[in-house]
């Protein structure tokens, strides 16, 4: 059984679950790119989950980063949320480790209007179009430059 079949779905409903997450393998050092998913797997998935979302109405289907592309781009850095790493470090997103705050120095507001997190809006990376996989990760070099 895969995790979108429609019996996994019923399963998991019929256990009291109204939301779902897919989540899909980022890397976030070049040697691992290759478990991550291919532009084809990645469209499987999406045709799969849209049609989870017209078969199943009272339940929340979220793919991420494949939503990515109908929210208007990459939501981290604050533009949705950030990340915020064991050590407090407030980053992009789990798949961009990459900070200049730490929540145990400073506050939530001040993290979301951190030097980092404003260059990234005013880069507009994270709007930039993309096919899948984490937009962030594959500006590794334009983001170790803004820190």
């Amino acid at each position: 059984m895969t995790v979108t079949e429609e019996s996994y779905i019923r399963n998991l409903y019929d256990n009291g679950c109204r939301i779902v997450f897919y989540i899909e393998y980022v890397p976030i050092t070049k040697n691992t790119e290759v478990l991550a998913p291919t532009d084809t797997e990645r469209e499987q998935l999406e045709k799969a989950i849209n049609v989870l979302r017209k078969q199943n109405d009272d339940v929340i289907f979220i793919s991420f980063p494949g939503d990515e592309k109908s929210t208007g781009g990459c939501l981290a850095a604050g533009r949705g949320f950030f990340h915020i790493n064991p050590v407090g470090d407030a980053e992009p997103c789990p798949f961009s480790p990459y900070s200049d705050t730490n929540l145990l120095k400073t506050g939530l507001l001040e993290a979301l209007d951190s030097p980092l997190f404003q260059k990234l809006h005013a880069s507009e990376l994270l709007l930039q179009e993309h096919i899948g996989g984490c937009t962030l990760f594959s500006h590794h070099k334009e983001i170790t430059d803004m820190l």
